[in-house]
């Protein structure tokens, strides 16, 4: 991201924050005040509504205290004047009074006539039989001169309740006189009518015990409630308006407006304050950056930035520690140049000097390469003789003598090991190649002189040649490599061309097993060869011993005493380790299927596999895969690998034993520590080496060493396992002196595992 971009990013952030702070802090403070004012005004018109309702009550109780304190009431209720109903509650009555209903009821709150009507519809109401008794608790009570809301079938009703006297107000109270008005919807209209809102009506499932209530009810709109109870308190009615919320939406279109302003106010101080800047700062930084990416993808070390002349300021002084801190860099990268191309000794070029100038040597297509492994032949006797300070020297005065040589010919000579030297040149023909060598090894073999000491030694050289032998450097110095080695192999101070080595080359015969080696698992080469392991007394096969052969195409098959230290040296071993590993359970476990559940499988482990943590996990992952039981497997170990690795071995074997996997000491007796790797090791089998069966019984000595050692493993409770029975008499004693188990060519060399299968466990 640019500096440009993250200024206007920072600057706008900073400004927006602002904005919102100052937004959040005011809008909140203008419009709670709106908020209120709208509130207040919905809480006055319910009050409003509420005395209304309170004005309509009493002027219904004037009313009922008119009639009920009339002579002509009293007398009606008294019986004394049939004509009352028909001359007094007539359809005008009930208009002038704006009354729904008059109850007539005697001293002993018995109907003595009950009438409605319907201001509405102008008519009278046929009212229910049994209607009048709806009023009879208030007219029941102590003080029933009261006015209440009352709930009937016609919805809630403003209702009085009066006793009746005559008009002097003398002697007892003869009844009660209730009179009524119906709030209905044509009510509720003009009473918003009158206030100019508008009113609706409905009951209240759930009560509670608020008067008022005022809420909002969207962005625009509040709304006003008031609760009504009856006189049974058990019904609710809620009256209610719903009114725009003006203050709020003055104060809300105000407040929208004044953050427009800001906006645009804010636009343009970002504006302003990015200009300045871009002016003063960001572009100078800008140009400093371009500078010095220039310099980095150019890889100058020697450019420098250019300083502002027209600011004196932090940027400014910048610049010049930015140039001060270059100029330091060029004379640090000189020194790491020496330090990371050049022998510090002799100042030759090294290893990736060599790699470097190899690569710009291949363009030249005009004349041939040759690469030259040289090593000094007795050179470590020097070191160690005369010290190390004669060796510098004398590597330092070889190098002279050498260099002078190789630069006349336009090549390069390089030190990558202590008395190692690789050199690269360029020839015309095969012979000059051959002279140039030949005279380098004269000029190692001169005498050199140190103060009164006389040293001298000779050089073996290998010679590999571009494309001829290799194309890339790797292959090359392995070529020459292994081409002065061989000449040092047959007598040293003499050079050796990688073409020269004859067939029956050691070196080459390595390497052609090696190649081929890597691609012998991907061709599916290898092959299991089992031999049978067999108990001595009834001579059944109890287990089997896999080990692995190399079915080469054109040399067939290849012991693995040939191939296996190969496969170590390459680091090929842990592959070929775990397909001997997955191939062996896979065929054994078979057997296991049809009924041969007691063969025990004993797989061969090298140093690499134990030592390779991975591996113990391997077998968990195959013994679960193909359902093999752990104690069915014996893991063999050879007495030459525990020696140089015993930790890494042990911490092996104790994985194993948590298995209960079998832990067998192959070639035991062969090595010089059997007896320590015995109580050291937690080993459950012993194999006896066939070296110690050659000769029994025909031998005393080898008999007697044999019962000797059949004795100490018989008493250490291990079991044993005799290799290499190869004859009946071998066989006879071996059965005669101990119960163990046997394995040799008497009975089987090792088979494939379909002959194995055929001859064997053919059901």
């Amino acid at each position: 991201m640019k500096l440009k971009t993250k200024s206007l990013l920072v600057v706008g952030f900073v400004m927006v924050l602002f904005l919102a702070l100052l937004l959040t802090t005011i809008r909140p403070v203008v419009l709670e005040d709106a908020i209120k004012l709208d509130e207040n005004e919905i809480q006055k018109e319910l009050d409003t509504i509420y005395n209304q309702l309170l004005a309509n009550m009493d002027m219904i109780k004037r009313t009922n205290l008119d009639w009920s304190v009339w002579d002509d009431t009293y007398l009606f209720i008294k019986d004394k004047y049939p004509k009352y109903p028909e001359v007094n509650l007539q359809k005008h009555t009930f208009e002038n009074t704006i009354l729904n209903y008059m109850i007539f009821l005697d001293d002993k709150n018995q109907l003595v006539h009950q009438v409605g009507y319907d201001l509405a519809n102008k008519r009278f109401l046929k009212l229910d039989q049994d209607f009048y008794k709806e009023f009879l608790t208030i007219a029941k009570a102590n003080n029933n001169s009261k006015t209440h809301l009352i709930t009937t079938e016609y919805g809630l009703t403003i209702t009085s309740s009066e006793p009746v006297y005559p008009s002097s107000g003398k002697g007892d109270s003869v009844g009660t006189l209730i009179v009524g008005k119906i709030i209905d919807e044509k009510v509720i209209e003009e009473l918003g009518k009158s206030l100019s809102i508008q009113l609706s009506l409905k009951k209240v499932k759930n009560p509670n015990n608020l008067r008022t209530k005022v809420e909002t009810i969207s962005d625009k709109n509040i709304r006003g409630s008031l609760f009504l109870k009856d006189y049974s308190q058990n019904v609710e009615y809620e009256l209610t308006f719903v009114e725009r919320r003006s203050h709020y939406l003055q104060k809300k279109s105000v407040v929208n407006q004044l953050t427009i302003y800001l906006l645009f106010t804010s636009l343009i101080t970002i504006l302003l304050i990015l200009f300045l800047l871009n002016r003063f700062i960001v572009s100078r930084i800008g140009k400093l950056s371009l500078q010095l990416n220039q310099i980095q993808e150019n890889k100058e070390v020697t450019s420098r930035v250019t300083v502002s002349k027209v600011h004196k300021d932090e940027l400014s002084k910048l610049e010049n520690t930015i140039n001060r801190m270059l100029a330091s860099l060029e004379e640090k990268h000189n020194d790491v140049i020496k330090l990371a191309y050049y022998d510090q000794l002799t100042m030759l070029p090294n290893r990736y000097y060599l790699y470097d100038e190899f690569t710009n040597s291949i363009g030249d297509e005009h004349s041939k390469l040759a690469v030259l492994f040289m090593d000094l032949d007795g050179f470590k006797r020097v070191n160690d003789s005369l010290g190390h300070e004669i060796g510098d020297k004398l590597l330092i005065s070889i190098t002279d003598r050498v260099s002078r040589l190789i630069k006349e010919r336009n090549g390069l000579i390089s030190r990558i090991g202590g008395d190692e030297f690789v050199i690269l040149v360029r020839f015309a023909q095969i012979e000059d190649l051959r002279l140039l060598v030949t005279n380098i090894i004269n000029k190692v073999g001169e005498e050199n002189h140190f103060s009164s000491l006389k040293t001298s030694v000779t050089a073996s050289i290998g010679v590999s040649i571009y494309q001829q032998d290799g194309i890339t450097l790797e292959e090359l110095l392995q070529k020459a490599d292994i081409s002065m080695y061989e000449a040092k192999r047959k007598g040293k101070n003499q050079f050796l061309f990688y073409e020269e080595l004859t067939v029956d080359s050691d070196y080459r015969e390595i390497l052609e097993l090696e190649n081929d080696l890597k691609f012998a698992l991907q061709k599916n080469q290898l092959e299991l060869h089992y031999q049978p392991i067999i108990c001595s007394i009834n001579h059944n096969v109890v287990g089997v011993e896999a080990l692995i052969r190399w079915n080469h195409p054109t040399k067939g098959i290849i012991s693995p005493n040939l191939f296996i230290s190969v496969a170590e040296e390459t680091g090929l071993m842990p592959k070929i380790g775990e397909w001997v590993l997955i191939e062996a359970i896979q065929q054994i476990s078979s057997l296991h299927r049809k009924g041969f559940n007691h063969l025990v499988l004993s797989i061969n482990v090298s140093k690499t596999q134990m030592k390779n943590h991975h591996f113990i996990h391997k077998i968990d992952e195959v013994l679960a895969k193909y359902n093999f039981p752990p104690s069915m497997l014996q893991i063999e170990i050879t007495e030459s690998d525990i020696s140089a690795y015993l930790k890494d071995i042990l911490v092996f074997l104790r994985e194993l034993k948590k298995r209960n996997i079998i832990i067998a000491l192959d070639d035991f007796g062969v090595g010089t520590s059997s007896l320590l790797f015995l109580k050291e090791l937690p080993i459950d089998v012993i194999k006896i080496d066939q070296n110690f069966i050659k000769n029994v019984p025909k031998e005393e000595f080898d008999t007697i060493l044999l019962s000797g050692i059949f004795k100490v493993i018989k008493a250490l409770n291990k079991d044993i396992v005799v290799e290499g029975i190869e004859k009946e008499e071998q066989l006879i004693y071996i059965t005669s002196q101990n119960r163990t188990k046997i394995q040799g060519f008497y009975f089987s060399r090792p088979l494939p595992f379909t002959v194995l299968e055929n001859k064997y466990f053919n059901i």
